[in-house]
């Protein structure tokens, strides 16, 4: 049977309440686990975090999300080598520009691809601001072009870097069911129009919960269409520190980052009980 699996951001625990992960790194990876998540993401390059990282997982059979960003083909095999032999569950991959040259982005996904194609885990291609990804036009493109291209969906991106106001228009919610549709991998947090990373609970951002909660159940029903028994679907918490945390004038942080990973935890497991039971 297929499952889900919910994993905590170790970026995410960076200067967060509690946490201590440049000194104190097996600490916070124990209470992390003691809190139900199925595993972590971490930021191969990062390389006394991703150690870390292994010894603390890998032992007991927890999944980790090995996190790359890449220029080209022989950068992207080399992290494949390192993921593999680190005991990765899967690869998340970040494709440096943005550019304008489709022609040229065309080329680079076709060698990412190419590079991949062997892999001895999972490749997928995150949608990212700043990134190759960075325009959601842009993207629909490449998809179109090469339509079998597998993504991680990070949806937080596309609000905030195409000023989508709610209510969503039509082409807006046709464009973000593409990139759900090739969706292999989900990253998690809630933005607005305006801004990357907001309070779940705060009741002027509902909406846009709302409209998260939505696209990731929608993600959720369309990956079992197509998942196979056995198959596991990993979704990350990824709450980032300042500036994605938005701060008050003392420089504090306005809501606790790990009582909001926990609550989109329970949501998404909650979405994915409905899913699989509907």
């Amino acid at each position: 049977m297929a499952q889900l699996l919910v994993l905590q951001s170790v970026w995410g625990l960076d200067r967060c309440p509690g946490f201590d992960i440049e000194n104190r790194l097996d600490e916070a990876l124990g209470e992390v686990v003691a809190a139900g998540f199925d595993g972590v993401g971490v930021n191969l390059a990062r390389v006394a975090r991703t150690a870390g990282v292994a010894r603390a997982m890998n032992p007991p059979g927890l999944a980790w999300e090995g996190q790359v960003l890449v220029h080209d083909a022989d950068q992207l095999r080399h992290w494949i080598g390192e993921a593999s032999r680190l005991g990765t569950h899967h690869l998340n991959v970040q494709i440096a520009g943005p550019t304008a040259d489709f022609a040229a982005a065309l080329d680079l996904v076709d060698s990412l691809v190419a590079a991949a194609e062997d892999a001895p885990l999972p490749v997928w291609f995150e949608t990212h601001r700043g990134r190759l990804t960075n325009d959601l036009l842009f993207t629909l493109r490449l998809i179109e072009e090469r339509p079998d291209l597998p993504l991680t969906a990070d949806l937080s991106h596309y609000p905030v870097a195409g000023e989508m106001d709610l209510p969503l228009r039509d082409d807006q919610l046709a464009a973000i069911e593409t990139i759900l549709r090739r969706a292999r991998n989900f990253h998690g947090r809630v933005s607005t129009a305006h801004q990357v990373q907001v309070a779940l609970d705060a009741p002027q951002h509902r909406g846009w919960l709302d409209q998260h909660v939505a696209w990731w159940r929608r993600g959720f029903e369309l990956w079992l269409e197509q998942a196979g028994d056995g198959d596991a679907l990993t979704f990350m918490c990824e709450l980032g520190p300042p500036p994605y945390a938005i701060t008050a004038p003392d420089g504090g942080e306005l809501t606790n980052r790990w009582d909001e990973a926990r609550r989109m935890r329970d949501i998404v497991r909650g979405l994915w009980a409905e899913v699989v039971g509907g």
